[in-house]
């Protein structure tokens, strides 16, 4: 399971802009930040300063209440963990696209692993045990919302009790041996609370909200190259193109590993017709694109549309292989497998990407466009 914790990039070539989650880092360099560029042309709007880990008179007494010694080989952090990921005690949720601070999330019982480690951490400082939010580096989980892309990226909770550190993780999945983490402050837990919030209203086409979430995340934590990132996608949306442009390669100068911005970057500079400056990224690109399944997907449909059915048919089973569970994959496979003349397995096809798209699509499935099978 993952954090919705997310950077927006866009594929100039698809003409649409494409949402990245991941968990970023400060860069160490001492890079001297612009001024932000001010949202033109749209209202302003006021976001209130959010307490994260805030505790609740409920909190409290759940934390006390299973926090405890219940004998002598038990420490509270092991008491507390148990409890926290109990069904039947705290039942808590997962949902990827709710990002909630601490208090609420007790409230609702639900939200991503950000809002399940704020409330943990929460309760176990609560009575009186060490605890922080923990980054961990996995490989991207793509997936798609509304023609935006999305990868996402995990975090967890770590308490420490008694020399022992428990890691206290919603999805409950096992840590690997050689699994990458590193150490989040309370400030950079609370920038990507804004930054999710920023991503929601982008999602939902509102700038002006988008663009205070943000501000609020740069404020809270001015050096986070993926909150610069998804700035520039509201100031490109805003067609405030030599600001978003700023913004790209501050997130670039912040950490140059940052290809989420590299792509933004790209995308602009092919959109405007800088050919020299876009074919100079175009080789740092071209292999983080590789393992985007969507844009392989995006490949194949051109490849379709040049009648290279067989190139397209390669490229689809390489997208399943990074995704399996993407309907969209299965029927652009059936389109290729149809037109190659591979009735049979385009059938089969067919029958996956309905049997795997959402209620309110499948009937748009039952053929393939200007066909039948």
């Amino acid at each position: 399971m993952s954090n919705r914790y997310r950077q927006s990039i866009g594929f100039g070539l698809i003409g649409r802009l494409v949402l990245i989650l991941s968990l970023g880092a400060c860069a160490a360099n001492p890079v001297q930040l612009p001024d932000i560029p001010a949202l033109e042309n749209q209202p302003k709007t006021l976001i209130p300063s959010v307490d994260l880990l805030l505790v609740s008179p409920e909190m409290r007494e759940f934390a006390h209440k299973y926090g405890r010694w219940e004998r002598a080989t038990a420490s509270r952090a092991w008491s507390l963990v148990y409890a926290a990921l109990d069904p039947y005690l705290l039942n808590f949720e997962y949902d990827p696209m709710i990002t909630l601070p601490a208090d609420q999330a007790f409230k609702t019982r639900t939200g991503n692993c950000l809002t399940f480690s704020s409330l943990f951490v929460a309760m176990a400082r609560e009575i009186g045990l060490e605890a922080w939010y923990q980054e961990v580096k996995i490989p991207p989980q793509w997936s798609n919302i509304n023609d935006t892309m999305l990868v996402s990226m995990h975090v967890n909770a770590v308490v420490q009790d008694r020399r022992t550190v428990y890691t206290v993780d919603v999805s409950r999945k096992k840590k690997q041996a050689v699994e990458q983490v590193r150490r989040l402050s309370d400030s950079e837990a609370r920038a990507q609370y804004y930054n999710n919030l920023g991503v929601d209203a982008l999602l939902e086409q509102d700038l002006a909200l988008a663009y205070a979430y943000f501000i609020m995340g740069l404020e809270t934590e001015p050096r986070l190259a993926f909150i610069w990132s998804n700035l520039g996608v509201v100031l490109r949306r805003n067609e405030q193109i030599a600001d978003a442009i700023l913004a790209y390669q501050t997130a670039l100068q912040l950490d140059p590993r940052q290809t989420v911005a590299l792509n933004n970057l790209y995308a602009i500079y092919d959109d405007q017709g800088e050919l020299e400056l876009a074919q100079e990224l175009k080789p740092k690109i071209e292999k983080y694109r590789r393992k985007n399944p969507y844009y392989l997907h995006y490949l194949a449909e051109i490849a379709n549309e040049e009648q290279r059915y067989s190139d397209a048919i390669n490229l689809l089973n390489k997208a399943l292989r990074i995704d399996s569970n993407e309907y969209r994959f299965y029927f652009t496979l059936a389109q290729s497998q149809f037109h190659s003349g591979r009735t049979d397995v385009a059938q089969v096809s067919l029958d996956e990407a309905r049997r795997l798209a959402p209620p309110g699509l499948q009937e748009g499935l039952l053929i393939l466009p200007g066909d039948s099978l």
